[in-house]
């Protein structure tokens, strides 16, 4: 229901993954709106400017909030008379289940109105803006399998990590954690399984069933680097051999880049270049 003038300017954009489905939004009049969320899923609202406008279930959001939708519950957004944006996204429950096909573990017990961490919910405000801001720029560069596939998997990480709070278990032996290496061999076994995925930081103490800080430990003192930090080089390497393996009369580094789950395509060839002496795009035009 518009509560405004009707003439006012609406802007929609959706993304479609494999099995993921984001829309970007924009509009100005003063609006409620009431409903239901899609069946077979959970759905996400994330006021993504002014976001003091927005009231969701009644509650006055502020930088911190967003909406879990899950099917059975109704939701009403208001919004006031103010430039204003969001985000929504719908995430099918066979694609959000754990491997016992448990829903509930995915999204925690949020539902409704929630007010998620300062650090969580930056975090993944950063990760929606940096799709979007790939998707204006180079519309077509996530057409590919290999793209979708990345970036559905870096967004299916980002849901999980916030609204999920991580709740690791460390192995023991009798009183003893687990020797350094073998942290390490399990979190790298599990790097060499999944050798053309995107992987996350989560996802390696997870493998190696220790918590983030124990694992970030046992890199430093096993490899003189963070996990992030190896992720990110081994990110570059992949990157680097798929860009040799190129014809580039028809791919592009930006194409290439996505594929490994990259937006942020400036910070990338600036580490590219530290890294291998030259630039993503003169790898790729390399014919020696």
């Amino acid at each position: 229901m518009v509560l405004g003038p009707a003439g006012e300017n609406w802007k929609l954009s959706t993304l479609v993954l494999d099995n993921l489905n984001i829309q970007w939004g924009q509009a100005e009049a003063k609006t409620v709106v009431e409903g239901a969320p899609r069946a077979g899923g959970v759905s996400l609202f994330l006021p993504t400017r002014t976001f003091e406008a927005w009231w969701c279930n009644g509650r006055q959001c502020d930088e911190l909030s967003l909406m879990v939708d899950v099917p059975g519950a109704d939701f009403c957004l208001a919004t006031a008379a103010l430039p204003r944006s969001w985000c929504g996204l719908y995430i099918p429950n066979q694609v959000l289940a754990d491997a016992n096909g448990d829903v509930t573990s995915s999204v925690g017990s949020k539902r409704g109105f929630v007010q998620a961490s300062r650090q969580r919910i930056l975090r993944f405000r950063s990760v929606i803006g940096q799709l979007e801001a790939l998707i204006q720029r180079a519309p077509t560069v996530l057409e590919s399998a290999a793209g979708q596939r990345a970036a559905g998997q870096k967004l299916l990480r980002e849901v999980r990590n916030l609204l999920v709070a991580p709740n690791p278990v460390e192995l023991t032996q009798g009183r003893h954690v687990v020797p350094r290496k073998q942290i390490i061999r399990m979190a790298m076994d599990f790097v060499e399984q999944n050798d053309r995925e995107c992987l996350s930081l989560e996802q390696l103490a997870s493998a190696a069933r220790v918590s983030e800080r124990t694992l970030r430990d046992s890199f430093r003192q096993y490899f003189g680097i963070s996990p992030v930090q190896y992720l990110n080089r081994r990110t570059l390497h992949q990157i680097r051999g798929a860009l040799k393996a190129a014809d580039p009369s028809v791919a592009t580094v930006t194409e290439i880049a996505t594929q490994f789950g990259v937006w942020q395509f400036g910070r990338m060839a600036r580490d590219y270049r530290l890294l291998f002496g030259e630039l993503p795009s003169e790898t790729l035009h390399d014919r020696h």
